[in-house]
């Protein structure tokens, strides 16, 4: 199945942030987009049973100068056991203007038993622009006794900020190679986080909070990168603890950018 999504956020006349444009072909679907304070939430859907062999899926995203957009989902995606010799495929292409806001927050990305999966993201920064985005990986099934199961990963992220290269990270994941992983938490838990923001600053207070998280259940590390960009890796021994931790981290992204934290789903 071939799917791609492809939507806009701009200002309406008055200053509200609202979808200008909106494309959509399954399985992607999103709901009906909700506006909290001044960040409009989309909510993507995968109303199928998750990914299989042969999907691709491409995924294009655009927020223009001044708004703020929240891209989340109410429920984890799966990748199903691929029995051929193909694989999924995920294509992600993310676009700030300048005071513009964009926040990536999905649910757990849970590779069931022979999954082979592919996903590629670019992100475009404009100077003065901010983002959120969050990169989350389960073990697998593990209330069915399956962890890491899956037959490989295939992980790129590219995030440009004023026309400069600031993050390049491509991962090879395969059970083997994760051994060492395993034997310090068997059904760990992974999250890779990248904040983007000009109110953020090398000695913020929040950054202590982000320490205080680390602990033997839950690993946290963080580091800055250029032009106001900060890396944050979570390794954690549950999805209970992972969970948790992932809240506590998403509010101190936005204790550091001065901003309220808008909730993910309606309440």
């Amino acid at each position: 199945m071939t799917g791609h999504l492809d939507i806009v956020c701009g200002l309406n006349a008055k200053g509200q942030s609202q979808l200008c444009h909106q494309s959509f072909r399954a399985p992607m679907h999103i709901s009906k987009p909700h506006l909290e304070e001044d960040t409009l939430r989309v909510n993507v859907v995968n109303p199928t049973a998750g990914l299989f062999e042969g999907d691709e899926i491409a995924c294009k995203v655009h927020v223009e100068p001044g708004a703020r957009l929240l891209l989340t989902n109410p429920s984890a995606t799966r990748a199903h056991c691929m029995a051929g010799t193909g694989e999924a495929r995920l294509t992600q292409r993310f676009s700030v203007e300048r005071d513009g806001w964009l926040e990536v927050w999905p649910e757990l990305f849970i590779p069931q038993n022979g999954t082979r999966y592919r996903q590629k993201t670019t992100v475009t920064l404009a100077e003065g622009s901010g983002l959120l985005l969050v990169e989350t990986l389960a073990p697998g099934r593990v209330a069915s006794g399956e962890a890491f199961q899956f037959q490989y990963l295939d992980w790129e992220t590219d995030i440009l900020y004023a026309g400069e290269r600031v993050v390049r990270e491509k991962y090879n994941v395969w059970p083997q190679g994760m051994l060492s992983l395993r034997r310090q938490f068997p059904t760990a838990y992974y999250a890779c986080i990248f904040l983007f923001h000009p109110a953020t600053t090398r000695d913020h207070s929040c950054w202590q909070s982000l320490d205080s998280l680390h602990n033997e259940a839950s690993w946290v590390g963080h580091s800055r990168l250029h032009r106001h960009g900060w890396s944050i890796k979570v390794l954690a021994q549950d999805s209970v603890v992972f969970r948790k931790t992932l809240y506590g981290i998403r509010q101190v992204c936005y204790e550091a950018t001065g901003g309220k934290m808008p909730d993910l789903r309606k309440s």
